[in-house]
């Protein structure tokens, strides 16, 4: 039995993954910094569930993906919480991206990382401030389209 598999990429860890927002589509992208951790992004749907008379098991059916808002902790930098909530203001859809590790590409010259799309709303706010930690902010980002992946940033970032 074998242990490893030698066809497959080899897992990567979570460090340098980049989390990018741009007003126009796949244009001007500009990064998020102090990102602490990004959420699912794209979950499972929720289960449609049954019962019927003549059994005592519950069936289920794929249902459909539930509305997630998605919550980012962030370091505070005034200037980037500033355009943050300038953004805000602003009201308009942005559009955003996270990319995933280069180490995670997989071989060979042509080949980038997953990158997850989508079009939505931006709030943030002060974090809670606690004792011997970092100030930090919390952005929230809905969500106005469906999450699609793409190999690697666009090239007009």
């Amino acid at each position: 039995m074998a242990e490893v598999s030698t066809t497959l990429t080899p897992p990567v860890a979570s460090v340098t993954t980049e989390l990018y927002y741009a007003e126009t589509e796949d244009t001007g992208l500009k990064q998020v910094f102090g990102v602490q951790s990004i959420p699912t992004i794209i979950s499972a749907p929720e289960d449609i569930t049954y019962r019927t008379l003549e059994s005592r098991t519950e069936f289920a059916v794929q249902g459909v993906r539930a509305y997630e808002t998605i919550e980012i902790e962030l370091l505070y930098y005034k200037e980037q919480y500033s355009a943050l909530a300038a953004l805000e203001e602003a009201g308009d859809p942005i559009y955003w991206y996270v990319k995933l590790p280069d180490a995670s590409a997989g071989s060979g010259s042509s080949a980038k990382p997953l990158v997850v799309k989508w079009q939505g709303s931006v709030s943030v706010s002060l974090g809670e401030v606690a004792l011997d930690d970092m100030v930090k902010c919390t952005l929230k980002i809905g969500k106005s389209s469906v999450p699609t992946t793409m190999d690697g940033l666009p090239s007009g970032s």
